[in-house]
């Protein structure tokens, strides 16, 4: 009870000003997520569309804009150092994703402080929890059909963010007076592997885990075979690995939250050693 739901739509101004007209804080998690599609597909939702929806806080005279943005916008580097939030955006872009993204966190930047409204940006990592039907869903159906393929032995450290912990962190954000202009990386701040996680998942899944292996380069190459065979069948369901997808099992580095807990108070609650089992079952 006590909650109005508004449908709207990223593309229909009218909607999102309904949607925002007397809200002190409006939180931006509405984005196209994924590894598959065309650039303007990305470009239109994740850039036209937050700036739309900054349009509709300005309108309405919002206090707090918080927006969703991802790790991603870093570049998913592999040379295992730890980033935390001064750590300067992709140079270069490596896919439609990310660069949507960098655009989209730029404009609620810049929008900080105009005509009263004050922007907080948050970056996640990969998000899991019960409903997800991005990425846990795709791994659990590469496990049971036995194909899913570690990259490099699996030994990089991924960084993963729970739902609930990303609500918590967003929620912080939003009442924080300090976090105004502000980015902070929310994760679920867990040392995990690439090797350690898929091994977790399959154990929950009562499955073996994966025990394949390919380099970084070849598994890239096999990805980028994958992609070109989808787009000559014109496929709408991505194939399954994309060069993408590789990237981001194989990223390599430490995400430091250390700002988000002095700033926020944030404090991460779920991690995946522990949540793995109950979401198990939620999984198609």
């Amino acid at each position: 009870g006590g909650i109005e739901t508004v449908t709207g739509d990223l593309a229909d101004e009218d909607s999102l000003t309904r949607a925002s007209a007397g809200q002190q804080v409006v939180f931006h998690t509405a984005g196209r997520v994924g590894d598959w599609g065309g650039g303007d597909e990305f470009r239109k939702v994740n850039v036209d569309g937050t700036a739309a929806v900054i349009a509709a806080c300005l309108r309405n005279h919002v206090r707090r804009l918080v927006h969703m943005s991802s790790l991603t916008v870093l570049g998913l580097p592999r040379h295992g150092a730890t980033v935390d939030e001064e750590t300067p955006v992709a140079s270069r872009a490596g896919d439609a994703y990310t660069a949507s993204k960098i655009a989209g966190e730029e404009l609620v930047r810049r929008a900080n402080g105009r005509d009263g409204l004050e922007t907080v940006v948050v970056r996640s990592g990969v998000i899991w929890g019960p409903g997800d039907k991005t990425f846990l869903p795709r791994f659990a159906a590469l496990l049971r059909r036995g194909k899913m393929v570690l990259v490099d032995g699996g030994r990089n450290r991924v960084a993963l963010s729970h739902v609930e912990n990303l609500a918590q962190g967003m929620l912080l954000a939003a009442m924080a007076p300090a976090a105004a202009g502000q980015v902070y990386h929310l994760t679920d701040g867990e040392e995990i592997t690439a090797a350690e996680a898929f091994g977790l998942l399959a154990e929950a899944l009562d499955l073996p885990p994966p025990r394949r292996s390919l380099s970084f380069p070849v598994a890239c190459a096999a990805a980028a075979l994958m992609e070109a065979w989808a787009r000559l069948r014109r496929q709408t369901d991505p194939p399954a690995f994309t060069r993408y997808g590789v990237r981001l099992v194989a990223s390599d580095c430490c995400y430091d939250i250390g700002k988000a807990r002095r700033e926020l108070g944030y404090c991460p609650t779920i991690t995946f050693r522990q949540g793995v089992a109950s979401l198990a079952a939620t999984l198609p």
